[in-house]
């Protein structure tokens, strides 16, 4: 941590004086049909999701989010985000070893590989999820999409949020943030956010008499603004995370998903900080944003039972630690021209360090007199990772009615592994492995107004996502994984009906793709990562929003995935898996929500969500793969005028039981929520 926050502190001092003069936090961008988004000047598909939406239902992390976003879904280990896979349009990552394909960007900082997502989302402003590589728009390289989070901003006032949730299974939620300006004329401001969120566990674990699954998180966050004059922003952000919960939510396949019978109760210690300056400058003619950050991360360990019995022995230690440093500069021309621009530049440092202990009980032989032995098996790796890219966008708007664009972006990784690690019978040979990844990402796209209330798109472009090298594997010649790339066609319509009481976004995707990258499980915590030769992703995503009366809207999505390993040939066995369905991707996924809000006060909500069928691994074997299902959420309550909100809420209000992972080797699954029901409380002040 010392290292990066030096590394941090000297950039800050050595940025040029020049740069002052020139930034801005966000590249050109107008209005998309949706009040929070901004990106309707770039050809693409997005959603935005306002921080009172995601607070009415007790969302409170990405996990939650993929709910709204139609072609978008995340598994759920429950010990935050590791070992999470996040999918987009049939895009993902693998569970530990791969580059992310969806980006996570909060206030402009990165948050660097899916596994070690933390923040909670609380204090948030609004959420935009572009779907589509945005290699153009952003430092880092984006494969499959971004997450943009917001923050709420302070303004000329000081303003205050508390939120309280009480609910089933002892849960309990308390979130706050406090803005305010620190001088009359609000040149300097700051902003206060924290959240405590417990929960007693779901599962029950009979051998030990406990409910093992409880969480205990902190999460702090805070930004101090300066504003020198109308051009200037400077800001120094950072958060801390505090995740003191037991263990995930797995539990064997067989029997009933809510009960073990583990004779070790199992936790996870996470942690993590961040830490970014900011200089935003807005030109007469020349945007320009510089962003420096710094971020920590580590999981100290996350404790578990391999087998799941009474039985001694057979668990495991696993210990992460993450740090990861980034410089991004952005620069963009100002106010409406013909020809408009922007590039960048961006360059990030991330170090992976881990350990992995497994406590074996193995068979001894007659001769040494039988019974068993305990036996300690190690894997002990450092994954270091240098990225750097710049990156353009050029639009000509010179024809009437019509936007053409035109972008490029140029990445280079340097990849290393160390790996050593002790088996049953010993020492393995160590392995030391390095590789560059240099790629260029071209795309165009055309857009096309169709009166004031209609813009059609289309786009196409070549996206990659870079290799690297699996650490739980002995054989060195299976520890490296090819880079994976994309080319991406995308069509779509976005439109206003009926005086622009009913709004429409439409899209359709497809993707040809060589090299995907699949990560399967071999043994007890042992992962190696394949690359399928061919594999296709083709679909479209609904979506609608629509006042029917007054007080009374209707939300809406659809989304439709078919991502197939059209050639893949298993290089374990030689098996032919060709047309299998590429794993962590629903074929479908809707949701529907009816808003109803009286002058009176009072208000409801309630929402439908669909989950289409799903398979776990490469192999698509029955056992690890889930069912369609459906979960049915509400909440009713009232607004005081005092600024107090009262509301109860439900989820999974009819108990449906699904999984949201699972892990072949152990046989064994994360078991979906149970329905919680509670009481919320609001204070705006």
């Amino acid at each position: 941590m010392l290292k990066y926050t030096r590394q941090l502190f000297t950039v800050i001092f050595l940025v040029p004086a020049g740069l002052i003069a020139q930034a801005q936090e966000d590249l050109p961008q107008s209005e998309v049909y949706g009040d929070l988004s901004k990106y309707q000047l770039w050809p693409l598909s997005a959603t935005a999701v306002s921080g009172d939406d995601l607070s009415m239902m007790w969302r409170v992390n990405d996990q939650d989010l993929a709910d709204l976003v139609p072609n978008h879904y995340q598994t759920d280990t429950g010990i935050g985000s590791f070992g999470d896979v996040s999918s987009m349009r049939g895009l993902t990552n693998t569970p530990f070893f791969s580059s992310p394909s969806v980006v996570q960007y909060i206030d402009g900082v990165p948050s660097g590989n899916t596994f070690s997502h933390t923040a909670a989302l609380f204090g948030i402003d609004s959420i935009e999820v572009l779907r589509g590589a945005q290699g153009t728009l952003f430092g880092v390289n984006s494969y499959g999409g971004v997450i943009n989070i917001k923050s709420r901003r302070p303004s000329d006032q000081a303003q205050a949020t508390l939120i309280k949730s009480v609910g089933s299974y002892n849960s309990f939620l308390t979130n706050g943030v406090f803005l305010t300006p620190l001088t009359p004329d609000n040149s300097l401001s700051l902003r206060l956010g924290i959240q405590k969120l417990k929960r007693d566990g779901v599962l029950q674990n009979d051998f030990l008499g406990i409910a093992p699954d409880f969480i205990d998180q902190t999460s702090l966050s805070g930004a101090l603004y300066w504003n020198p004059n109308d051009r200037i922003e400077l800001s120094f952000s950072a958060t801390d995370e505090d995740y003191a919960d037991g263990v995930s939510r797995l539990t064997p396949l067989s029997g009933d998903p809510f009960v073990l019978n583990s004779n070790i109760a199992g936790s996870s210690q996470q942690g993590s900080d961040s830490q970014a300056f900011t200089i935003n400058y807005s030109g007469d003619d020349v945007n320009v944003l510089s962003v420096t950050s710094a971020r920590q991360w580590q999981i100290a360990p996350y404790t578990f039972d391999l087998d799941f019995s009474p039985f001694p022995g057979n668990n495991a230690n696993i210990f992460v630690q993450q740090d990861s440093f980034g410089q991004e500069l952005r620069f963009s021309s100002e106010g409406d021209r013909k020809l408009e621009w922007a590039f960048g530049a961006y360059f990030g440092n991330t170090e992976v360090s881990g350990l992995t202990e497994r406590n074996f009980l193995v068979p001894l032989p007659l001769i040494f007199g039988g019974g068993f032995a305990p036996v300690l098996t190690t894997t002990d790796y450092d994954l270091d990772e240098e990225a750097s890219a710049i990156f353009g966008q050029l639009t000509y708007n010179g024809i009437d009615g019509m936007g053409v664009h035109l972008g490029l972006r140029a990445d280079q990784f340097e990849k290393s592994l160390s790996r050593s690690a002790v088996g049953i019978f010993g020492p393995v040979p160590d392995i030391e492995l390095e590789e560059k990844f240099s790629f260029l990402s071209p795309r165009v796209g055309l857009d096309f107004e169709l009166g004031d209330d209609s813009l059609l798109y289309v786009n196409a472009g070549i996206s990659h996502k870079p290799g690297g090298f699996s650490a739980f594997v002995d054989d060195p010649i299976l520890a490296g994984f090819d880079e994976e790339k994309a080319v991406t066609k995308e069509l779509g319509l976005k439109k206003k009906w009926l005086d622009d009481t009913f709004r429409t976004n439409i899209a359709f995707f497809h993707n040809d793709i060589d090299n995907y990258q699949v990560e399967r499980s071999l043994v007890a915590t042992d992962y190696v990562v394949f690359n399928a030769d061919e594999a296709s992703s083709y679909g479209a995503e609904i979506e609608f929003s629509a006042e029917i009366t007054k007080g009374l809207s209707l939300q809406g999505s659809l989304g439709r995935t078919n991502t197939e390993l059209t050639s893949y040939i298993d290089p374990l066995d030689g098996t032919d898996l060709s047309g299998n369905r590429a794993p962590f991707v629903p074929e479908l996924d809707a949701s529907l929500s009816a808003i109803y809000n009286h002058e009176s006060g009072f208000f409801a909500q309630i929402e439908l969500l669909h989950r289409g069928d799903i398979y776990f691994g490469d192999r698509n074997l029955a056992q690890f793969s889930d069912d369609d299902y459906n979960i049915l959420n509400a909440a009713v309550g009232y607004r005081f005028d005092t600024g107090l909100e009262v509301s109860l809420f439900g989820s999974n209000l009819t108990e449906e039981v699904y999984y949201l992972n699972m892990t072949p080797d152990l046989n064994a699954g994360t078991v979906g929520l149970p329905k919680i029901v509670g009481l919320r409380a609001r204070w705006d002040y």
